[in-house]
């Protein structure tokens, strides 16, 4: 039962969920009691703040599952707003990250598109549930039956696929697969271990409207050579030119995570200076890539983007001047 001191603590963090201070309060007060929903909180404020990508959200989401099992719903939907969703069954393959401003008016003089400023989709993969050791399973069997099509949405149930918001990065071992199809996913992000799949020759991600951006290491999928992905959710996209995300700048510091080069693959120590999008023609379609290189050598290396593209490596926000639309 909720006692009164609590119930002040969730009406704080439920106006405002983005309150740090908020939450650490009410997880202090929890520990005080001997709660272990302190120990979820606390979890939680480590992991939310991570990139999408970074090297450590992958083992501290599979933490954050594991402080999950057992917690009540209904908790978890304040304590946890990105999946809020799950908590309350709803659909939500789609999103509003490219809705025009709260006053309605989304266009300017010129007939150019308001945009706000957007952010990466940050919602956990429940590691921890049975669709995602469904998902694993599949993943070994395809690894080793000698199949060539990737096809997780027959293996799971509906209400599981739409648990599923990444990949596992043990799709690395799916070296002979040459059909990866994910129509109608949930899909917020594809793990970089894409590149393995050296013999990918078909890529379908149609209507999975929440998947904005892919890594970088997509492209190390040389026999790629068809993909059906719905472009209208892309970050900018031809057709309305939807913002990048902003890579903040470089905050000074001394250590940072190991991880490979997106482009030449040598393992390095990234401080984010060489972190950026680029827009190449992958397959069929021009994705939005993102890339953590190494160097400033590695960036030299990329590819140069299709014309009517933004013409190189950048680092997004409103600010950044995008090609005009076009059908």
């Amino acid at each position: 039962m909720t006692s009164a001191s609590e119930a002040e603590l969730i009406v704080a963090i439920t106006a405002d969920p983005a309150d740090v201070a908020a939450r650490m309060v009410y997880a202090d007060w929890l520990e005080q009691a001997g709660d272990r929903r302190c120990r979820f909180i606390r979890q939680h404020l480590r992991v939310a703040p991570l990139a999408p990508d970074h090297p450590e959200r992958f083992a501290g989401e599979q933490e954050l599952s594991r402080e999950r099992a057992g917690l009540d719903p209904a908790w978890l939907a304040v304590i946890e707003p990105e999946r809020r969703h799950h908590y309350l069954g709803e659909d939500q393959r789609g999103c509003e990250c490219f809705t025009p401003p709260d006053d309605g008016d989304d266009e300017l003089d010129g007939g150019e598109r308001r945009w706000r400023e957007v952010e990466f989709h940050r919602e956990p993969q429940d590691t921890e549930c049975e669709a995602w050791h469904r998902l694993l399973e599949y993943v070994d069997r395809c690894a080793t039956d000698g199949t060539l099509r990737f096809a997780p949405r027959g293996a799971l149930t509906d209400e599981q696929w739409r648990q599923i918001v990444t990949l596992p990065p043990t799709i690395a071992k799916l070296t002979s697969i040459t059909s990866m199809q994910l129509y109608g996913s949930h899909l917020v992000r594809i793990p970089p271990e894409i590149g393995a799949m050296t013999s990918l020759r078909s890529f379908d991600p149609y209507t999975s409207y929440r998947l904005h951006w892919f890594p970088y290491e997509i492209t190390r999928c040389s026999q790629l050579r068809g993909s059906t992905v719905s472009t209208r959710a892309l970050y900018g996209n031809y057709k309305h030119r939807p913002p990048f995300p902003r890579l903040t700048p470089v905050v000074p510091r001394e250590h940072g995570p190991v991880r490979p080069c997106s482009v030449c693959d040598r393992p390095f120590e990234d401080l984010e200076q060489f972190r950026v999008w680029i827009s190449l023609r992958v397959a069929t379609d021009v994705l939005p890539l993102l890339v953590n290189a190494c160097s400033a050598a590695c960036l030299e290396r990329l590819a140069a983007p299709p014309e009517g593209d933004v013409a190189g490596p950048h680092r997004g926000g409103l600010e950044l001047q995008q090609p005009p639309t076009h059908f």
